[in-house]
Order: structure tokens, then C-alpha cells, then sequence
């Protein structure tokens, strides 16, 4: 009966969904199975005949539904997706490269951390697809933004040993971390450790404790050295442009250009002649 099935129904046949194939597998069942001669019977009975005249005397299908799902051990590589049947699953990125369990039925494909249920999507049976959950997507941006955040507090408190005081005092604050922070690196950039810690501290006796305060006083004291102010440079994403490194020429050649140059000396005895 297996190879049955397997050459008269399975060989060649094309569905485009698992539902579509059980609704041929019906009609397969109706049209051509059931239909055909009883094989070796002499009576000629079809099968669908025999089929209903020994029903009464088959045992009842079981209370509860078989259990066919997939279950297999599986394990992400350096993102937080499981490939399952040329398809990629989403799963929390505090999984990542720990082994979890996938169980795959017809229609859903869940991961298990354990007995604990951590993902569940709806099954493809297309190739190549990424089936994300938005919420792992989410605490995935969360958490990166997350440690950009802290090393730009770690970079600052190296390079200023006021920093600690002052991102304390944001703290209490309440103000917004992140955004003072990223102004922060920006005066750190432009104007160097060694003029924005003395700003950081004087900021904090003034009572002033803000981005912005720090950006004012640093402002005043580039104003009352004559500094011209920082420019900050942006470069495209191009390569080309980023890695080019130009080779700075002497100016001394283009100073000598405007100045004047002194007259040969058989000029200055020509003069001399025609004055005589």
C-alpha cells in the first residue's frame, strides 16, 4: 500500500500548500483508491465496498490526536535566528548560541528553552524566508542601544574624571541619558579631554548640569582665547573618500610668489646708464 501511494498519488504531483495537498489526497482517495477492484478478490468488489462492509468490525480511531510533530535539538549561530527547513526562525538574542528544542507541526514551528515555550511562529514551506517576531526584534535593538550607551559613559568617564559626578547628577535629574551623553562625546571630539573636564566641573559648581551648559562654557572659553570655532567634519559612507589620505605641501612656495623680487643686476647698470 505504501508503494501504492507513494507512485499513484505522491509521484509528480504539485501543491502549493498542505492544505492543498490533503483536499488532492480526498479527492485522490474518492476518485482513484476506493474506485479501483479489491486486489485478488474474485468477487470483483471495489475497494470502497470493503472498505464499509468491514468498518463496523474496525477498532475506533484513538481519543486523543497522535503526536507526529518534529522534535529536534537546535542550536543558532552568531544571530538569533534558527534555520529549520530552509527557513530562518526568530528567537530572543539571550539565546543566542545556546542549545534550545524546536517542535515543528504541520502548521507552527515553536522553541523551547527547556519545558518553557520562548518562540512560536507559523510554519513555511517556502525557501529562503525570515520569520521574525517583532518582540525579539525589539529587545534585540534594546539592548544594543543599550551598550552603545554604556560605552560612550565608560569612554567618557576615562577620558574626564569629572564625568562620573556629572552623569550621576544628570541621573538625578532625571534627564535623558542618552541624549546628554551623545552631546557629550560630541565636546569631547571637538574640543578634547583637557578642555571639557574642567567644563564638567564647572558646570557642576554652578549648578548648571546640562549638555548644553557645558557646551556654553567651553564656547566662552574658546571665544576668550581667539580659538575659531570647531568645525565638525562629515564625510560620505564612500570608502574612497573616508581612507584617502592627502599629503600637506609646504606654503612657503606660494608666500614667495606675492613677494616682490629684486631686480638683476644688469638691469640696475642699465639704469644707471641711461640716467648718467
Amino acid at each position: 500500500m505504501i508503494q501504492f501511494l507513494r507512485h499513484s498519488f505522491f509521484a509528480a504531483r504539485h501543491f502549493t500548500s498542505l492544505d492543498d495537498l490533503n483536499a488532492q489526497l480526498a479527492a485522490w482517495i474518492t476518485d482513484v483508491a476506493h474506485a479501483r477492484r479489491v486486489p485478488a478478490d474474485p468477487s470483483g468488489r471495489l475497494v470502497r465496498d470493503a472498505f464499509e462492509e468491514e468498518r463496523p468490525r474496525l477498532l475506533p480511531l484513538p481519543e486523543h490526536p497522535f503526536a507526529c510533530d518534529l522534535v529536534r535539538p537546535a542550536l543558532s549561530g552568531k544571530t538569533p535566528y534558527i534555520r529549520f527547513d530552509g527557513n530562518d526562525y526568530s528567537l530572543p538574542h539571550t539565546l543566542v548560541r545556546r542549545p534550545v528544542t524546536l517542535v515543528a507541526s504541520e502548521t507552527l514551528v515553536r522553541l523551547l528553552d527547556g519545558s518553557t515555550e520562548v518562540a512560536r511562529h507559523p510554519r513555511s514551506y517556502d525557501q529562503g524566508q525570515h520569520i521574525e517576531d517583532d518582540a525579539h526584534l525589539a529587545a534585540l535593538a534594546h539592548a544594543k542601544r543599550h551598550a552603545r550607551e554604556l560605552r560612550g559613559r565608560d569612554r567618557l568617564r576615562q577620558a574626564c574624571p569629572t564625568a562620573d559626578a556629572f552623569l550621576d547628577a544628570l541621573a538625578r535629574r532625571g534627564s535623558p541619558l542618552a541624549r546628554q551623553t551623545a552631546t557629550l562625546l560630541d565636546l569631547l571630539d571637538q574640543y578634547g579631554s583637557a578642555d571639557l573636564d574642567p567644563a564638567l566641573a564647572d558646570a557642576l559648581s554652578r549648578g548648571a548640569i546640562s549638555a548644553a551648559a557645558v557646551a556654553h562654557l567651553l564656547d566662552q572659553q574658546a571665544r576668550a582665547r581667539h580659538l575659531p570655532p570647531p568645525l565638525t567634519v562629515v564625510l560620505p559612507d564612500d570608502p574612497r573618500v573616508r581612507d584617502l589620505r592627502v599629503t600637506p605641501h609646504a606654503l612657503a612656495p606660494y608666500d614667495a610668489l606675492l613677494t616682490p623680487s629684486a631686480p638683476p643686476a644688469a638691469a640696475l647698470e642699465a639704469s644707471d646708464d641711461s640716467s648718467a
